[in-house]
């Protein structure tokens, strides 16, 4: 049973960007609690009081698009207290040959539902937050960016080291590599930086060759405070990611929680979710030096950006829409 005075942090078995999310604001509040929630457990898991799902399609269904998950919310609603929905992800989109072309509609219908049904609902990108809006009307919403899973700087260093990271999961830092090419090995060396890998293997002989001809150190998984310590005083820290989802990016996150100058690799560079090129990141891997005036500028304002969603905020505006009083 779910304790009723207790926010239960609904969310799917999986390793991945959600279950960290829930871990860290759970460790913060001792009042939340988790609940794994998979098609096994709905059948026997009753919920009321006051529930959280954490919702991404693909961690609840192979091809997410999980009606058993919409039901079962349907099923138990009359006993949820207050229900919040945070839309880690709301539907994908591809090619027609690919299964989330044929599944985009279904994926769709399962976030509009589940907004409607909500008391509340929050969410990490502006696009997001537009599209729910359509369909939740004006409930208690907020729009986050999301925060830092390995730690935040309560203050700015100014002190910089010729350090470049890439951080991340195997896939993203394998498309990082890929999108900047030989551009980034190329810049590192002509520079004399030291690049940073930082995360688990990616099988890439090809890679693994030419980050050991750049001199790169590789680090394997790390622990979260001692990827907070290398980022402390590093000058960049470099991803691949469509700048209007970047928001959502828990390394890009990481970087601007630490006042790193962020390099954000992107098909476009349009204004996006008060992020602007040359501003709060460095667009594309640079062609020339950066100036160590313009990549502390640049790292301020990305701390700066990031203050607003800090952890903190996080957990505050949890209690605060569950308790019914922001609006």
């Amino acid at each position: 049973m779910i304790v009723d005075n207790h926010i239960t942090h609904l969310y799917p078995p999986v390793h991945g960007g959600v279950s960290d999310y829930v871990d860290v604001c759970r460790s913060l509040d001792p009042q939340s609690q988790p609940c794994f929630l998979d098609h096994q457990s709905a059948i026997t898991t009753p919920l009321t009081g006051h529930c959280l799902l954490h919702y991404s399609g693909y961690g609840y269904a192979k091809r997410g698009a999980p009606l058993w998950l919409l039901n079962k919310i349907k099923q138990d609603r009359p006993h949820i207290k207050t229900l919040g929905v945070f839309f880690h992800e709301l539907y994908a989109f591809g090619p027609p040959w690919s299964s989330s072309f044929w599944l985009s509609p279904v994926q769709q219908h399962i976030a509009r539902r589940l907004a409607e049904i909500a008391d509340y609902w929050l969410t990490n990108r502006e696009g997001s937050g537009q599209w729910l809006q359509r369909f939740a009307g004006n409930k208690p919403h907020v729009v986050l960016p999301i925060f830092s899973t390995v730690g935040e700087m309560p203050s700015y260093s100014t002190n910089r080291t010729n350090k470049v990271v890439v951080f991340g999961g195997a896939a993203l830092r394998q498309a990082t590599y890929d999108a900047a090419g030989e551009a980034l090995f190329s810049w590192i060396q002509a520079q004399g930086m030291t690049l940073h890998d930082i995360g688990p293997p990616m099988h890439d002989p090809a890679l693994s060759t030419a980050l050991e001809h750049t001199g790169a150190i590789v680090h394997g998984r790390l622990a979260p405070e001692e990827v907070s310590k290398l980022l402390a005083d590093a000058a960049f820290g470099m991803v691949t990611y469509p700048v209007n989802y970047v928001a959502k990016s828990s390394v890009f996150a990481a970087y601007c929680a630490h006042r790193v100058c962020p390099i954000l690799i992107s098909k476009h560079y349009a204004p996006s979710d008060q992020l602007t090129a040359g501003q709060h990141y460095w667009a594309g891997v640079p062609a020339v030096n950066v100036q160590q005036d313009k990549l502390k500028e640049i790292g301020q304002a990305a701390w700066e950006w990031y203050q607003p969603h800090r952890l903190v905020r996080h957990i505050e505006v949890l209690k605060t829409l569950a308790q019914g009083n922001l609006r």
